[in-house]
């Protein structure tokens, strides 16, 4: 199913009081955001953007390569949690 213009970036900052926030794009091409995560660890939190409020990634090359199984997974665990509310 892995389609091979699909890529998988990454993006960290601090967040006051919660601890660090890593932001996963899935991009197509060059910089087209598909869906974005945003993942707290500290906090055991989870956002999935199924419609990301941004369509084009600004300076992919300045983000972090991830795996896809990761992404996948966190969105999976995102996905779950939605649907327990």
């Amino acid at each position: 199913m892995s389609d091979s213009t699909r890529k998988y970036l990454e993006t960290s900052q601090i967040i006051p009081s919660k601890g660090m926030s890593y932001t996963m794009y899935e991009i197509e091409g060059q910089d087209t955001i598909l869906r974005m995560l945003t993942f707290i660890p500290d906090n055991d939190e989870i956002h999935i953007y199924p419609k990301p409020p941004v369509k084009k990634l600004y300076k992919p090359e300045l983000c972090k390569k991830v795996e896809e199984n990761e992404f996948l997974g966190l969105w999976t665990m995102g996905e779950e949690r939605k649907v327990g509310k």
